[in-house]
């Protein structure tokens, strides 16, 4: 335990000069906001992508591969090289690592000066979904769905926006088209259902959902809406009910999303990983869950939950 302490001691230096650095580095950067702000071309790009680096937060708890990394990318951005694709490491970094308000910065910038990248206002939405106020979410998914209308995880999030502002209507628009898609299908009905019980139709919310759970029966949220709905309604069909139980094997599950999948190599956080890990085991990609698993390992090599599901995992359960 004391060997422990010491080692800690000892890296705790490296990481406040690492972070002094990348603090000295982002004020030096901002001061040449002041000489290209009268500029005109490329100039303004590099410092609209300066004023939106956001100020480097406590990171004295977390391992020192992330703060070496954070300082890496705020070399890159004080550097020649792309500020764009710099930054757009940073705001992933951040993202990965559940420092939403700092991602949403990076991601807000990207937006106004990479507008042709679907990406970057996808992300901004999911780091603003959880605000009381959903504008900014749902403007941020709309603009992704215009700029890439194949990727329909915008147009699912578009109908969830809604369904949280009580605009009912116009999100049976976004399901509706979800239902054209096969992979869609379930959560679709799962949507529509969503937005008929807050219309307290409760039967024909109970229908969609029967429709979401024949066509996958292994999302935990669909019975959790059934049981839902007939609680609140008083109704329910026993038989029902049983043939249901029957099939209840339910997990905690959402709609795959690449994109928010494809930062996981930034990550440093071992829930995170150990979540899209599964996310991917979902998907029947064993081999980048097994590679996730190992790097929450590598990580946190006490973490009881990381170690039993790469048993698990390489066991083939």
């Amino acid at each position: 335990m004391e060997r422990k302490r010491e080692k800690r001691r000892s890296r705790l230096p490296k990481q406040i000069y690492i972070l002094l650095g990348a603090a000295i580095l982002l004020g030096l950067l901002l001061r040449q906001v002041d000489t290209q702000s009268e500029l005109d071309g490329p100039g303004l790009l590099d410092a609209e992508l300066i004023l939106g680096i956001p100020p480097v937060p406590d990171l004295s708890s977390w391992p020192k591969e992330l703060v070496s990394e954070l300082s890496r990318v705020h070399e890159a951005l004080a550097g020649p090289g792309n500020g764009i694709e710099a930054m757009g490491e940073l705001g992933e970094l951040y993202f990965a690592n559940g420092f939403y308000g700092e991602a949403k910065r990076c991601f807000a910038a990207l937006v106004a000066v990479d507008g042709d990248n679907a990406r970057w206002p996808y992300f901004l939405g999911l780091t603003t979904r959880d605000f009381q106020d959903k504008s900014v979410a749902l403007v941020s998914f709309e603009r992704a769905l215009d700029l890439d209308a194949s990727y329909l995880n915008s147009r699912y999030e578009i109908g969830r926006g809604y369904l949280d502002t009580g605009q009912i209507l116009d999100s049976v628009v976004h399901f509706e088209r979800l239902l054209e898609d096969r992979d869609w299908k379930s959560w679709a009905h799962f949507g529509i259902a969503n937005g008929l019980f807050l219309e307290e139709r409760h039967e024909a919310a109970l229908t969609e959902l029967r429709r979401a759970i024949d066509l996958d029966p292994t999302v935990k949220d669909f019975y959790a809406l059934w049981e839902e709905i007939e609680l609140y309604a008083g109704i329910g069909d026993d038989e029902e009910r049983a043939a249901l139980i029957e099939k209840w094997n339910p997990e905690e599950k959402a709609p795959y999303d690449a994109w928010l999948q494809s930062v996981w190599t930034r990550s440093f956080d071992t829930f995170r990983l150990l979540e899209w890990a599964r996310a991917e085991i979902h998907e029947g990609n064993a081999d980048t869950a097994r590679a996730m698993l190992e790097r929450a390992a590598r990580i946190d090599p006490g973490d009881a939950r990381v170690l039993e599901s790469l048993a698990r995992l390489r066991a083939g359960l």
